[in-house]
């Protein structure tokens, strides 16, 4: 029984500090510190040291949160084609804009298909969470013999749903999740055909 209720302790801790961890990324824009988030959590800094090397490695721990979230969704989605995507699409703007806006002040010094084809935890699960739709889209706009056409939607996906395009969509047009939604599908859509069209007719290197 203690050992139950030293878990269920351990893992009260852990959430308090990753939403303690957003909560400050969210809205600060100096240095945080682990100390911080110890604070903002309201637990000791021993406690957070014991569940985190450092406040990146707690933001890491938010980050995969929302991600594992944005997979487990699509994978027990049961529709297929464009509605698949569509309804991806729509629960990571939905996602995003409930608990995602700590993602916006975090930025990697490496692109995203280096990170992408490194399998970063991060994008490791958002790579769950696409192939599906991906690999459907792709069929369905005919360029599937395009070798590595797959990686290169997801990076046009990933500038496309970036977290700070979308907040800046309902922000500035004021637009609803679901106006959201469809816009950026479209354009993902015309994007991929206009990006494997060009793949097609560029010219060769010499």
């Amino acid at each position: 029984m203690k050992r139950a209720r030293m878990r269920r302790d351990q893992r009260l801790n852990n959430a308090k500090l990753i939403q303690a961890a957003a909560e400050l990324f969210e809205r600060c824009e100096q240095p945080i510190s682990l100390a911080d988030i110890a604070r903002q959590a309201d637990v000791s800094v021993a406690t957070a040291y014991r569940h985190f090397e450092s406040a990146d490695d707690a933001l890491g721990a938010y980050r995969r949160d929302i991600v594992s979230k944005f997979r487990d969704h699509s994978l027990e989605q049961p529709s297929n084609g464009l509605a698949l995507l569509e309804s991806v699409c729509g629960f990571w703007v939905n996602l995003i804009l409930a608990e995602g806006a700590a993602l916006v002040h975090r930025r990697s010094p490496e692109g995203f298909l280096a990170r992408y084809r490194a399998d970063e935890p991060y994008l490791g699960g958002q790579a769950e969470a696409l192939a599906r739709p991906i690999r459907e889209l792709v069929t369905i706009l005919g360029v599937g013999e395009l070798v590595g056409v797959e990686d290169e939607a997801a990076f046009l996906w990933n500038v496309l749903f970036d977290p700070r395009e979308i907040f800046d969509l309902r922000d500035t047009l004021a637009l609803s999740p679901a106006q959201i939604t469809h816009r950026l599908v479209s354009a993902f859509r015309g994007a991929l055909l206009g990006w494997a069209t060009a793949r097609l007719t560029e010219p060769v290197p010499r």
